[in-house]
């Protein structure tokens, strides 16, 4: 892994995704529409994927938040909970290289690295 500072109380893989899990849902609860589409997670090879469920959230639904979502890229939202500098975002980048998100539109990936420097505008590669 580039330079990161290893967190404080490591965690386990499983524990990383129910973090962005707990992120998607907390979201969802708060009414988020967008998270309510992202249904299936998980962790293979450092790529953590998730997928948008037209069937999650209604095809005329999903059709909307796509026309309205202000992300280039829908990784940039699920990658939140691994992008900062504290505790929980290195926790989840111990594990976590790209994130990429699976739908209707194709798939949108950025990579940990990216993610961490448009967050912070620190460099991740440099103490």
């Amino acid at each position: 892994m580039p330079y990161d500072q290893a967190p404080e109380t490591p965690v386990t893989p499983e524990q990383a995704v129910a973090a962005v899990q707990a992120f998607i849902d907390e979201r969802a609860a708060s009414r988020v529409l967008i998270a309510g589409a992202f249904t299936k997670l998980e962790l293979v090879d450092g790529v953590l994927t998730a997928t948008w469920s037209e069937a999650a959230i209604v095809e005329e639904k999903s059709n909307l938040l796509l026309g309205l979502n202000p992300f280039e890229n829908l990784a940039v939202w699920l990658g939140t909970p691994l992008s900062f500098d504290n505790e929980e975002g290195r926790q989840i980048r111990q594990h976590v290289h790209a994130v990429s998100v699976i739908g209707p539109f194709g798939v949108g990936s950025m990579s940990v690295r990216d993610l961490y420097e448009r967050a912070t505008g620190l460099r991740y590669d440099q103490p």
